[in-house]
């Protein structure tokens, strides 16, 4: 023990020399100059200001210098720190100036009048006046802690005590602090009760100061004969906004470039083999736009890029916000899991709206940037219909939902409680800012109120960017543009904007042309079972119905292929009751009633379920509303397309090959007494079909071979018939038996 005492002793005398010679150092360079200190509305609020003026004046006060001059721009602070540092510029045995080149109200007043003399700009310049509150948004930290609560006017006996020998000054000073004290000169009132004290250079006279009106420093020095140099103590800048060191990036210009991901580049390999375009160094930008959020596949989309950006090593990812909101439980998903394992930096940029499941996405990265304006919040969740979900099933949902935000919002550094307010309107949050008021306490005030017409929260651009506490409320900042972010947040690499895949692509656009592939495939499903053999509207049918079933499984509609087997199901009990059973009925009507459910089901969307993912009461014309709208625009259209079908297949010549000919022997005989039956009416003739009429064929009429058509009634072969209408070469006949 003895032997660390003596080395902490030797290493005592060791440093102390050279402690003191810094000092004697600082002291020497005010030495025979005038010093220059500047007073504004932080210096009686922010620590650092208020602790570099304690330290100014004590140096000051241990040095030669020739004079003090106070530069002067104030006009509020805490009563407490105005009296502390008025106590130590007294006490200064040095001449003391005061210029006032802003305003001086308060504080700024006060310290004018504790000077030797006064000097302002202009003969305009106004001493006193009203008292402006100064809101202090950097840390709370940095806020003085003593007597916060003393107020001007609690300042009135100290300052007495004082300026107890200056006389008319010491009653100025007094009547600054106290508002309702009444000031006098030679029995005229300066000031009433109730008036705020206030006093122009042209009232330096009446009021015996010394002083006048000066351009500058060095006039003022001039005006007052010092005969020297003058040297300006620097103030600490006060912050406000505390610098994020996790941006450690550098600077680099972005090259904007749109490349699509399922763009392919030939690698130059042995194997030669292809793959997707690397990510590596670059800034990959993923679009979430109005529908991005409803479809499992454009999640999916989204999981494929952040994984491929991590993988490849991206500079960073953007989200590009402008939704609604979507399906919650798929956004979690991405909030939990994807957004959370990866390493790359992510960014968001709302532009201009992320609600809902957009703004949970947005607390999953980890910065935030506005464009103005923009909106973002309300992230209730409701069902997919958009009606508020059960009570019993809400309590369950909720409690995930405000654990996930919270969580996650803890995990990225952003405010958990404006997180939880997005989501639960029960949850009052207020955003408030310390502010030194008029009267010089220390209070607090809302910085702004939410909407009190919207109980969940929602905020705007202005709001998300506040500086509270020394951060910003939720946003880094304001935006105009991907690159500007890129810009301000010195991101470096090209900026790629993801694509989907062409599959990914073509399910979405399937799903909006939904009711034109019924159309074509209804019809020609029609058109086959009415015309001899397989050909064309059977071919259109089944490219209509694959695409149909296709881009919906792919799309995230189905689960699985069971619908698509009902469908064949369904329509394999058509062909029976058509062609093997028909008159039966029942087989027809179970496969009509298998087709139309398993359509209406393909295009069921699972947001419209909701939460449940169960089809009820309460939600069942909303979900079954589009389906429904789908199947009867392409029934109807199937409909009109088969009517004009009938009636003018016989004169469309590329659909005349359409017609049956089996077990027509083509002669010359049958053609010359074709062309014989043609030369007079047949109208009323009787006859007998050659080939079924599905619903046209041919028949024998007359001993001539006739193409002729049905009403729409199938008709087999060898039925006698007879001709009830005849249109030029269109014959149309129905059963005679």
């Amino acid at each position: 023990m003895m032997n660390i005492t003596k080395f902490l002793i030797l290493i005592y005398f060791i440093i102390r020399p050279e402690f003191c010679h810094s000092q004697q150092k600082n002291s020497n360079d005010i030495d025979s100059k005038v010093v220059v200190l500047n007073i504004n509305n932080y210096s009686f609020v922010n620590v650092d200001q208020v602790e570099f003026l304690d330290e100014s004046l004590e140096s000051i006060s241990k040095s030669k210098a020739k004079a003090l001059i106070v530069e002067i721009d104030c006009s509020g602070g805490l009563a407490s720190e105005l009296r502390n540092f008025t106590e130590k510029f007294v006490k200064l045995e040095i001449p003391k100036v005061a210029y006032v080149n802003g305003d001086a109200s308060g504080p700024g007043a006060v310290i004018a009048l504790s000077s030797d003399h006064i000097y302002v700009p202009s003969i305009d310049t106004v001493i006193g006046g009203e008292v402006k509150p100064v809101e202090w948004r950097g840390s709370s930290e940095m806020l003085p802690k003593r007597l916060t609560d003393l107020r001007y006017f609690d300042l009135v006996e100290s300052f007495s005590g004082v300026f107890a020998n200056t006389g008319l000054k010491k009653e100025l000073i007094l009547g600054i602090c106290d508002i309702d004290r009444e000031v006098t000169v030679s029995d005229e009132i300066i000031s009433r009760s109730g008036d705020v004290l206030s006093f122009t250079s042209e009232d330096f006279k009446k009021l015996s100061i010394s002083g006048g009106v000066a351009k500058s420093v060095s006039e003022i020095i001039e005006l007052q004969n010092y005969n020297c140099d003058f040297i300006e103590l620097t103030s600490p800048e006060v912050v406000i906004k505390e610098i994020n060191q996790k941006r450690k990036r550098t600077k680099n210009e972005p090259k904007s470039v749109t490349v699509s991901d399922d763009e392919v580049i030939l690698e130059k390999s042995k194997i030669g083999k292809t793959k997707l375009e690397s990510y590596k160094n670059k800034i990959v930008v993923i679009p979430v736009g109005m529908e991005s959020l409803v479809r499992e596949t454009k999640f999916d989309f989204m999981k494929r890029i952040i994984e491929k950006a991590n993988t490849d090593g991206a500079s960073a990812i953007i989200f590009d916000l402008n939704t609604p909101g979507g399906i919650a439980w798929y956004t979690e998903e991405i909030m939990l899991s994807d957004l959370q394992k990866i390493s790359v930096p992510t960014y968001s940029y709302v532009n201009p709206k992320a609600m809902s499941a957009g703004a949970l996405i947005a607390i999953a990265t980890d910065y935030i940037y506005m464009h103005e304006p923009s909106t973002i919040g309300a992230a209730a969740p409701v069902m997919g219909n958009g009606q508020d979900i059960p009570e019993a099933m809400l309590k369950k949902v909720m409690s995930d939902i405000l654990a996930t935000a919270d969580d996650v919002a803890r995990l990225k550094g952003h405010d958990p409680q404006i997180a939880k307010a997005f989501v639960d309107s029960e949850i009052e949050i207020y955003f408030e800012i310390p502010v030194v008021s008029s009267e010089g306490n220390l209070t607090t005030e809302n910085a702004f109120s939410p909407d009190d017409e919207n109980d969940l929260l929602v905020l705007n651009a202005w709001q998300a960017t506040q500086i509270i506490d020394g951060k910003p409320l939720f946003a880094e900042g304001l935006a105009e543009s991907i690159n500007d972010l890129v810009q301000k947040e010195g991101l470096s690499g090209d900026i790629v904007v993801a694509k989907p895949l062409g599959f990914e692509y073509v399910s979405d656009l399937i799903v909006k042309l939904a009711p034109w592939l019924l159309l074509f495939g209804i019809a020609g499903a029609y058109m086959e079972l009415k015309a001899p053999g397989f050909g064309f509207p059977g071919f259109i049918s089944l490219i209509s119905f694959g695409l149909f079933f296709f881009g919906h499984n792919v799309a995230g509609y189905l689960a699985g292929y069971e619908i698509v087997g009902i469908f064949i199901l369904g329509f394999i009990l058509l062909i029976l009751e058509f062609f093997v059973f028909p008159g039966l009925m029942i087989l027809g009507l179970i496969g009509a009633v298998l087709i139309v459910g398993s359509l209406i089901y393909t295009m069921v969307d699972p947001l419209d379920l909701g939460w449940s993912g169960e089809l009820n009461f309460s939600n069942f014309i909303t979900v079954l509303s589009d389906p429904l709208m789908n199947l009867s625009l392409g029934l109807f259209g199937a409909v009109l397309i088969s009517l004009l079908f009938v009636r003018f297949m016989n004169n469309i010549p590329i659909l005349r090959g359409m017609v049956l000919s089996e077990g027509i022997e083509s002669n010359n005989a049958s053609d010359e007494n074709l062309k014989d039956a043609k030369r007079h009416s047949l109208l009323g003739e009787s006859g007998k079909t050659l080939t079924d009429l599905k619903p046209s064929g041919s028949a024998m009429i007359e001993d001539g071979i006739v193409d002729v058509i049905s009403d729409g009634e199938f008709i087999p072969k060898n039925t006698n018939i007879k001709v009830v209408t005849e249109e030029g070469v269109r014959v149309v006949v129905e059963r005679s038996d």
